[in-house]
């Protein structure tokens, strides 16, 4: 289903036009760009990735009917028209790499294993260099460990590690991030930037020892049905919606 189509049903559900909604179902669906492929649903549509829309658009929405609309509801909607239920990261992890005896899923444990425990070699030294605060690299390693919080599957690591999730954290924390200095005599406020989508580059890259585009993952990983949204119209008209 594309956006547009998913905005339509939004606006005959909760009143409003199209056009209250359409940003919403671009957003869930901009992953897409990256990779012709449905896989690409795995990358925002479960869960965690309505948190982060909720995050950049906010709990609330007013449409041009006056009426006030949860966020959070909407893109529900969208996760249960495409998949058939509100799915979250350790679902895709699962379906996407279930064989324990892989070359890659046991790279990807043995990656998982290194971020978890602080131990990639240089990754320290790598932040003490952009001279970052403490702030900004908390931020930094919160997002890239988003995807873990809720799932304890190694392939849980691709959701924050690829190029796509560059793009996000530029989103969500924007484009510069503040340097420490102690020059007192520059412009711009006395700060030095540098460039967010730089910063996860090399982190990344320092993690994993590339940066795999969304289309590489899915060549290497495992589909089943209900990515495609292979559920009944019954069924999916049967789920209850969230509070």
């Amino acid at each position: 289903m594309k956006p547009f189509q998913h905005a339509q049903i939004s606006a005959k559900t909760y009143g409003g036009v199209w056009t209250d909604y359409i940003e919403f179902h671009n957003f869930l669906d901009s992953s897409k760009a990256t990779c012709a492929h449905f896989k690409h649903r795995f990358l925002l549509h479960h869960a965690e990735g309505i948190e982060i829309a909720v995050r950049l658009f906010g709990e609330q929405l007013k449409n041009s009917a006056e009426e006030t609309i949860s966020t959070r509801q909407i893109l529900t909607d969208h996760l249960i028209e495409d998949v058939g239920c509100k799915i979250s990261i350790e679902d895709w992890a699962n379906g996407l790499m279930p064989k324990e005896d892989s070359k890659f899923y046991q790279f990807l444990a043995k990656k998982r294993e290194q971020i978890e425990a602080d131990e990639i070699k240089g990754e320290k030294e790598l932040l003490n260099t952009f001279n970052l605060s403490d702030e900004d690299i908390s931020a930094i390693k919160s997002f890239l460990a988003l995807p873990l919080q809720n799932s304890k599957h190694p392939a849980a690591i691709l959701f924050s590690h690829n190029s796509f999730a560059i793009f996000l954290a530029e989103k969500l924390l924007g484009v510069a991030l503040t340097k420490n200095t102690k020059d007192t005599n520059r412009a711009n406020g006395n700060k030095r930037f540098i460039a967010t989508r730089e910063v996860f580059e090399r982190v990344i890259f320092g993690r994993m020892k590339v940066i795999y585009s969304p289309a590489e993952i899915v060549a290497r990983t495992a589909e089943i049905d209900w990515m495609r949204g292979k559920v009944s119209e019954k069924k999916r008209l049967a789920r209850t919606r969230v509070d």
